[in-house]
């Protein structure tokens, strides 16, 4: 009989470092010697390295569509739909059969989560969170979220390294109150049952702010590092049958170089560095995983981190600009006094990058874009507020009657939620509040946009999962029965829902600067269809890709993808000459939208529902007496939380 090595030598010898790599403890060392405050801190962490031997990869840049499959091929995902052993090392991306010779096509930049009690087919290039977790070689993993079941969530690391990988629990800081007293010392208790789990705390110094970002930063023994950010808490039910998202980095290498430029908005280098601003916004024990990305080259990656924090922001002096300048200054940057950008400010950023990059086109001919907002909970928003974010996202110049036109707003009615896999249970984590006045007053205003998550004729197989996804999509025209699957013209996948807590509240405060204020801790990935050119400007000269060949300009499109996340190969339309690449996008929802018919009303969690869900329960009674939702409880679900 075969004997088989060790799995593993470095984990019997946790003090070895491969030639030419820095030790963590002498970098941590460093650091804390030379960083008095955070802004020192970040120039301490930018400087020279010897980049390590890279003969054990290969010489290549491991692209995005491989990147879970090589984290991960150890692992098999539970429900079938992750990478299978015996795949091979470097993992075939199939191209459609009827492939054109001049048109490359690329797999979806977000990836839809798996759903248990859906077929096979409804799963397929999904991902789970065994995919993420299971692989044998993570070493330390840092788990950014708003709500945990840390014992649930330890079950998805192999079994032979679950008690020695370094777990980092980073969430927020608790409120007052015996709630969350008790809740805050079960969970303590949870973490203590771990030697391996550490939690680090998010300050959220308003009441009504929450730390709502969701993401994966793991380290590998064989020096990589790999980056997901995602939409679904830590919570059995959330990784099961609702529908969530996630966007994965390519796997990262260690190589940096101190003269690298902060790159531009879409590129690695930008990316890296919004990411680290982003972080050191946390506290101390933040900065051991700081000096783990200072070592990492980003330069794989495409696209732009959209992030909010706590803080308030400064626009422009109201003399610059218009009383009602719809978008506050962004066009000069707003981050005074060195701040970077974070809410709808940084979002109006990315869009302003993508629309530059558009090629030149008849605008006699352009149709109007549309813009899908699909999110899991709509928050009491300002008509001002609407006036200032809606027009901006859909690239107008001023809010008007016609506005609404061109903006749709995905999100559950009760019959949807009633109808979904998990029935009235999966509405805990939907919210938005139908009760008073205000609250019929902003549905009446939004109603025009409203539309169901339901069936269309592009099915995108998540109709029976109901969302806790948030997806903001910029469509070159409006889906309709015509034209149901137009292309995109840009895409964001984050935890941010509509309200002025995840994106920012822009309050005129009578002096020479006005205010954003953010509450809430978020992330999101931005992209757009000029990203992925081979051209694509990063910033960096010394690392910028050539286009091989003639050098001849390539059409770049994004178009939605529905079952997989590969576009299908078309047939050439009349007139179509030159090199074209198409990105696929997976979307969560069947397109052409389905509007609210005249009795559908929002889902509200503080509604009571007499009519049977598809298990035959009403809410919220009968979810009560069979104890439904416990890893939840009710109480919780019924808290008007307008940012789960």
């Amino acid at each position: 009989m075969e004997v088989r090595p060790p799995k593993r030598a470095k984990l019997d010898h946790p003090d070895t470092t491969p030639s030419g790599e820095v030790p963590v403890g002498q970098i941590n060392a460093a650091a804390s010697e030379r960083a008095t405050d955070d802004g020192l801190f970040l120039g301490s962490i930018f400087r020279p390295i010897s980049p390590p031997r890279l003969s054990r990869y290969g010489a290549s840049t491991p692209q995005a569509d491989s990147a879970t499959r090589v984290l991960s091929q150890a692992t098999v995902s539970r429900d079938g739909s992750g990478p299978k052993p015996g795949d091979g090392d470097c993992p075939v991306v199939k191209q459609p059969k009827a492939r054109q010779q001049d048109v490359k096509y690329l797999p979806s930049p977000f990836k839809l989560t798996s759903i248990r009690d859906l077929p096979p087919s409804h799963n397929i290039d999904t991902i789970s969170l065994h995919d993420i977790l299971g692989n044998p070689d993570i070493k330390e993993a840092w788990v950014f979220n708003f709500r945990f079941d840390v014992d649930w969530m330890m079950t998805h690391f192999d079994p032979e390294i679950r008690s020695q990988v370094e777990v980092k629990i980073v969430h927020g800081s608790w409120r007052t109150g015996r709630e969350e007293h008790d809740n805050r010392r079960a969970f303590e208790n949870t973490c203590d049952r771990w030697p391996n789990v550490e939690q680090v705390i998010g300050i959220v110094p308003d009441y009504l702010g929450t730390h709502h970002s969701k993401m994966f930063i793991l380290l590998t023994h064989d020096g990589l590092c790999q980056i997901f950010i995602h939409t679904a808490n830590m919570v059995p039910k959330d990784w099961t049958n609702m529908t969530q998202a996630v966007w994965r980095s390519p796997l990262l290498r260690k190589g940096y170089s101190i003269d690298s430029p902060m790159g531009t908005v879409g590129s690695g280098l930008r990316f890296k560095h919004d990411l680290i601003k982003y972080l050191v916004a946390y506290t101390r024990k933040i900065r051991p995983l700081l000096e783990h990305l200072a070592l990492f080259d980003f330069s794989p990656i495409r696209g732009a981190l959209i992030a909010s924090t706590p803080r308030t922001l400064y626009t422009l002096p109201k003399r610059h600009s218009p009383p009602r300048s719809l978008t506050m200054g962004i066009e000069k940057r707003t981050h005074t006094f060195g701040e970077p950008l974070y809410g709808y400010p940084c979002l109006f950023d990315a869009l302003k990058a993508a629309r530059s990059q558009k090629p030149d086109i008849d605008t006699a001919t352009q149709s109007q874009p549309h813009v899908v907002c699909q999110v899991s909970s709509i928050a009491t928003l300002p008509t001002t507020w609407l006036d200032r974010f809606f027009p901006t996202v859909a690239g107008q110049e001023k809010p008007s009657a016609q506005m609404w036109d061109h903006i749709s707003i995905v999100y559950p009615t009760s019959s949807n939620v009633a109808a979904s896999l998990d029935g009235y249970a999966s509405g805990g984590s939907i919210h938005t509040k139908a009760q008073s006045v205000a609250h019929l007053k902003q549905i009446r205003a939004l109603r025009k946009s409203l539309c169901q998550w339901t069936q269309g004729s592009a099915r995108a197989g998540r109709d029976q999962a109901a969302p806790h996804i948030k997806t903001y999509v910029g469509f070159s025209e409006k889906p309709s029965s015509k034209i149901p699957t137009p292309d995109i013209d840009w895409a964001l996948l984050t935890s941010a829902n509509l309200s002025t807590q995840a994106w920012g509240n822009f309050r005129e405060t009578g002096k020479d600067l006005n205010e954003i204020s953010l509450k809430n801790w978020e992330l999101g990935v931005f992209v757009w269809p000029e990203l992925f050119d081979e051209d694509f400007d990063t910033g960096d000269d010394e690392k910028q890709p050539k286009t091989q060949g003639t050098g001849e300009s390539v059409k770049m499109r994004m178009v939605p993808v529905f079952g997989s996340d590969m576009p299908e190969a078309r047939p050439s339309a009349k007139g179509d000459e030159g090199k074209e690449t198409i990105v696929g996008l997976r979307l969560p929802y069947d397109l052409p939208l389905t509007p609210y018919g005249v009795g559908d009303m929002p889902w509200s969690p503080q509604g009571t529902y007499d009519i049977p869900d598809r298990h035959g329960r009403r809410w919220p009674r009968d979810l009560v007496s069979s104890g439904a939702g416990r890893n939840s409880t009710l109480s919780k679900w019924m808290k008007p939380r307008s940012q789960q």
